[in-house]
């Protein structure tokens, strides 16, 4: 039995070489499904076109699977806290809306004191809903760019 493990042991390690050989993940997997007889070579799959909605709902790899020696992907951006419109939310908590800010004022802002760094883009619609939702103000200062406040 031990024999057994050990062989396979070194043959599953001599076909990992061989399968990361391959940069493309999709032909690693086909390789690996055509040699563990899963499919017919004879009898390839029918590829399926995916829709922007398909690729959407698809799970992303995390953080680990983005630093495993793969070094073209990209790891992923840290989740809830930081992203715009949940530091607009942190924003309102705190005087800083008192005064009449700027998109820019805000941007500047989070910038040098949250060493967060964001596009005018990213906050402009969640600052449109605040001010709907009655949470913010806005008027038109001399450079006719709204400055938003609190009511």
């Amino acid at each position: 039995m031990i024999d057994k493990l050990d062989s396979m042991k070194k043959q599953l390690g001599e076909l990992a070489s061989v399968l990361n050989a391959f940069k493309s993940e999709a032909v690693q997997l086909r390789l690996l499904d055509l040699l563990l007889g899963q499919e017919t070579a004879e009898e390839p799959p029918k590829m399926q076109r995916r829709t922007r909605s398909a690729k959407r709902a698809e799970p992303k790899p995390g953080p680990a699977a983005a630093s495993e020696g793969s070094p073209g992907k990209k790891k992923r951006k840290a989740v809830s806290g930081t992203v715009a419109p949940a530091t607009l939310a942190q924003l309102l908590g705190t005087p800083f809306f008192d005064k009449p800010k700027t998109i820019n004022d805000v941007i500047k802002h989070c910038k040098h004191n949250l060493a967060r760094t964001f596009n005018a883009n990213e906050f402009s619609g969640k600052l449109g809903r605040m001010v709907r939702n009655g949470e913010l103000t806005r008027k038109k200062n001399a450079d006719k760019q709204y400055e938003y406040k609190k009511p």
